[in-house]
């Protein structure tokens, strides 16, 4: 590599990202050879919701950067140097995602730990490979959790982006039988276009889902609005004598305990913000009945999760739903769109 700087999105000061967001030259990323990381040439990104808390400086209770700060989670890119010992090489494609507190994929190069990777799906482009990190590993972690029953499954928000995965894996790789979701009128038919094998989309704008799907009669339902006993209704209660395991509400929005806040950020944070969260968590599960399992939690990079989300998608059984990839100088643009609950992921495309 002969140059010494790149182009890099960057944001300037906590905000609006259209105020805030600089496409900037800046140095490459330094990289210690003997590291267990990656340096990357990123081919594209794509944005998740936490981009935008991150910009805006929701997570200041968490940590503050400096600024310029870089910005970024997702990433599918070509590795260009390999430290010693991380199993990959030069000119592998790969994907992955940055580590929540080390942000700065929004980059023409970026640095990357081996763990958060593994080698991109052979049948995606990297526009689609990198619309699967974050949300990819959120949803089959969130099917890991659930032990009990798998008849019926109900996943709201079925062209977010945790929902659109989750529909996909609930089938081939948790083995549900049956799977429920929600869409607003415009979308119910976009989700039956991608994801084919689902058994009902219900128009949450003309039909309260409530009633459509029968009193507890779900298995399993994922939270994305952090409002976790508000599905109880549609939990079944297992007879007494059972032995199959729990019903589940599984959330991904609700604030998790501090132990798993720890373990998705990698930071301890304050003794205020521990107690907090867990105080959140415990008032959360005083409202959900005690034969429902309930767990809330953030994300953890794992290589392995990201092998069979990219097996699963060698096999035809997953493919991100895309709504529009952008050029690296319209990322305000393409932020503006991500948060207008778009028909599917938002990208940037880096570099061709």
């Amino acid at each position: 590599m002969s140059t010494k700087t790149m182009h890099a999105i960057m944001q300037t000061a906590y905000g609006e990202p259209s105020k805030v967001l600089k496409l900037l030259t800046v140095p490459l990323p330094a990289f210690d050879e003997s590291s267990n990381k990656l340096l990357l040439r990123v081919k594209a990104v794509s944005i998740n919701p936490v981009d935008g808390m991150v910009i805006r400086g929701k997570l200041n209770i968490v940590w503050t950067d400096p600024m310029p700060a870089p910005v970024g989670y997702d990433v599918s890119g070509v590795v260009v140097k390999a430290g010693k010992g991380t199993g990959f090489k030069e000119g592998d494609e790969v994907y992955g995602f940055l580590s929540l507190n080390r942000p700065g994929s929004f980059a023409e190069y970026c640095t990357v730990p081996a763990r958060n990777c593994a080698l991109k799906p052979t049948s995606l482009s990297h526009e689609e490979a990198a619309c699967l990190p974050l949300v990819g590993a959120t949803a089959i972690q969130a099917l890991q959790r659930h032990s009990g029953p798998k008849d019926t499954a109900f996943i709201p928000g079925g062209l977010g982006g945790v929902g659109s995965v989750m529909l996909q894996l609930a089938k081939p790789y948790s083995g549900f039988k049956h799977t429920i979701t929600t869409a607003s009128t415009a979308k119910v038919e976009v989700v039956k276009q991608h994801i084919r094998d689902v058994d009902v989309v219900i128009d949450y704008k003309k039909v309260e889902p409530a009633t459509v799907i029968p009193a507890h009669s779900c298995d399993f339902v994922l939270d994305q609005f952090g409002k976790p006993a508000s599905y109880a209704q549609y939990v079944r209660k297992p007879p007494p004598s059972s032995a199959e395991g729990k019903p589940s509400i599984i959330s991904v929005s609700a604030p998790p305990d501090a132990k798993k806040f720890q373990q998705a950020w990698e930071t301890r944070g304050s003794l205020p913000l521990r107690i907090g969260l867990n105080l959140i968590d415990w008032w959360t599960r005083l409202w959900i009945p005690g034969w429902i399992h309930y767990d809330s939690f953030g994300a953890l990079q794992s290589a392995s999760d990201l092998k069979i989300l990219a097996d699963l998608a060698d096999h035809g059984k997953l493919k991100p739903v895309i709504d529009k990839v952008f050029p690296m100088g319209q990322a305000v643009e393409a932020i503006a769109l991500a948060e207008t609950k778009p028909a599917g992921k938002v990208v940037i495309r880096m570099s061709d």
